[in-house]
């Protein structure tokens, strides 16, 4: 049974590894594809472009950065169960 949940901790790290990265790629294919052609057309401000950059990587930015502490607290326990 302790194998078991090993696995299971193991399995759910690398879930919230994946989730932490399909953020950052998204928030690179997001900036990328809509918001720097979006800059393009209407020529906003230094200002104004900062705070959409940080709009939109504050938050993913965040996401992972909680992702990956998740995914090492869930290895640490695996690894104390051991």
């Amino acid at each position: 049974m302790l194998y078991l949940g090993i696995i299971i901790a193991l399995g759910s790290m690398l879930a919230f590894l994946a989730i932490g990265a399909l953020t950052l790629m998204g928030g690179a294919d997001a900036t990328r594809a809509q918001v720097i052609p979006g800059f393009k057309p209407d020529q906003p401000g230094p200002a104004e472009r900062l705070l959409t950059l940080l709009g939109l990587w504050g938050p993913a930015l965040f996401v992972a950065l909680l992702c990956l502490l998740a995914a090492i607290q869930i290895l640490r326990v695996a690894l104390a169960a051991l």
